[in-house]
């Protein structure tokens, strides 16, 4: 039966590797002794009378009656065997065998986690239990997490001082922090334990702190927060909030946590934070940027609530018209209709333009509050989005200095003596140095024959693919 209860797909291990390690371990048919000889443990309810006849009850008066008048009783002095009990827990602690309303509420429930060596010594035996005396499967899926092993890829342990204290990275870091760090490195091998993912955490309950902050300084507090796009950026990050709900949906759904947690830390910490607020701060904050930002921000704390709780909860209890705890709310379901392909699109653009121009200022050695005269095409009515971003006068004329391309168009930079020409060639043949050094090294490894023969095909395409791109990279400069 608890085979049965994996293969025909009413119990689902994840990874599904697993499924076959626990039915090869059932398939042995190996006898289960449940008597163990400890000091502590659920007794077992067995009494013997002198002439070997043995009598299982609930209480030792139950057991006196069913033997009869005068005959003396022994009860068994081991107690069962650990997992013997563990195996009763799914239902025993709602009142089995009692028909109780916890039991019919919560019987049986969806989701165990647990870990891989313990996956036959309990997993399997508490579906074998819940199948014979509760009648159905104790859960419908498994979840078998990683292990997270100490930084050196040692198991961690207090003897050999490689374990790690979690509340000492609490107080270095915070909560949040660390349990979106836990879930980022998790996967379906053991993996090392990282500090930088427990820092990207902090970063990013640091980040969603500052700019719900921002936007409760500055939006109208009175108005109903409400999908109201006005411009082809509202419209943008509506899209992408849509994609970001589904997307974490189906990550947690798929039970791989770790592409939730980075791809919600690529929303609110990129999309949100890094552009869309950006792209807002030359406006007023009007009824509809002040209902739009708000319920942008609503959905933004109710989509990260489950990765970052307590930053979530604090801010969700400042938020205007926010009522009860966050913890009570439910995440609302993707909204197709806010998709908006072209938008996306557009705003696409925008970021590339700035980013491609941002990048060059930097290399060129132009001043971060220089504006520089510029013709900018190919942006189909977000010209000045992106020279308010990078500081570019469109009206005004000088020198033709450069011409920087971006997806989908071209910014011809008119700086003439506003840009230092001598830093910008240094940066560039340093840049050209760098890149034929490692071109050099990425030729040398792939001449070595016994690295392209013995290496796996997945490391000797990525090493061409990186070599690829950087003589694209040469041949662009």
């Amino acid at each position: 039966m608890a085979m049965d209860a994996v293969t025909s797909g009413r119990v689902k291990i994840i990874p599904e590797r697993y499924a076959k390690s626990y039915l090869d371990w059932l398939g042995e048919k190996r006898d289960w002794p449940v008597s163990r000889q400890l000091w502590w443990g659920h007794r077992i309810p067995a009494w013997y009378a002198e002439d070997g006849r043995i009598f299982v009850a609930e209480t030792e008066k139950e057991a006196t009656k069913q033997a009869g008048p005068g005959v003396a009783l022994t009860r068994d002095e081991d107690v069962l065997d650990t997992w013997f009990s563990s195996a009763l827990w799914p239902f025993a602690t709602l009142g089995w065998p009692d028909d109780t309303a916890e039991l019919r509420a919560f019987y049986p429930t969806d989701v165990l986690s647990t870990a891989r060596d313990i996956l036959f010594l309990w997993v399997a035996r508490m579906v074998m239990m819940g199948l014979r005396f509760a009648g159905d499967v104790p859960f419908t899926d498994v979840y078998v997490h990683s292990v997270i092993q100490a930084p050196d890829g040692r198991r961690m342990s207090k003897s050999l001082g490689t374990g790690i204290d979690p509340l000492d990275e609490i107080d270095a870091h915070g909560a949040d922090a660390v349990r979106f760090g836990l879930l980022a490195m998790s996967s379906t091998q053991d993996v090392r334990y990282s500090s930088e993912k427990i820092r990207q955490g902090q970063a990013l309950a640091n980040k969603l702190f500052n700019a719900s902050r921002y936007v409760l300084l500055n939006a109208d507090a009175g108005v109903r927060p409400a999908p109201r796009p006005a411009t082809v950026a509202d419209r943008w990050i509506l899209s992408r909030l849509q994609a970001a709900k589904r997307a974490f949906a189906a990550n947690l759904a798929a039970f791989d946590f770790a592409k939730a947690a980075l791809g919600l830390y690529d929303f609110v910490y990129g999309e949100l934070c890094d552009w869309y607020l950006e792209f807002n701060k030359a406006r007023e904050y009007d009824e509809d940027l002040s209902a739009t930002i708000l319920y942008v921000l609503r959905e933004t704390l109710l989509l990260a609530h489950p990765v970052i709780p307590f930053v979530t909860e604090e801010l969700w209890s400042h938020l205007p018209q926010a009522e009860g705890l966050l913890a009570q709310q439910r995440l609302t379901a993707a909204d197709d209709a806010l998709r908006d392909a072209e938008a996306e699109e557009r705003v696409g653009a925008v970021v590339s333009a700035v980013t491609a121009l941002r990048s060059w200022r930097d290399e060129a050695g132009v001043r971060p509050r220089q504006v520089l005269p510029a013709r900018l095409q190919g942006l189909d009515g977000d010209a000045d989005l992106v020279a308010r971003m990078v500081r570019l006068d469109l009206d005004g004329d000088g020198e033709a200095t450069a011409a920087v391309p971006f997806a989908g168009g071209m910014a011809e930079i008119r700086g003439g003596s506003l840009v230092d020409h001598e830093a910008q060639a240094r940066k560039v043949a340093a840049q050209r140095e760098r890149l034929r050094a490692e071109i050099a090294r990425a030729e040398g490894r792939l001449a070595n024959e016994g690295f392209v023969a013995k290496a796996p095909a997945h490391l000797v395409d990525a090493e061409r693919e990186k070599l690829e791109r950087l003589r694209r990279e040469l041949d662009a400069l």
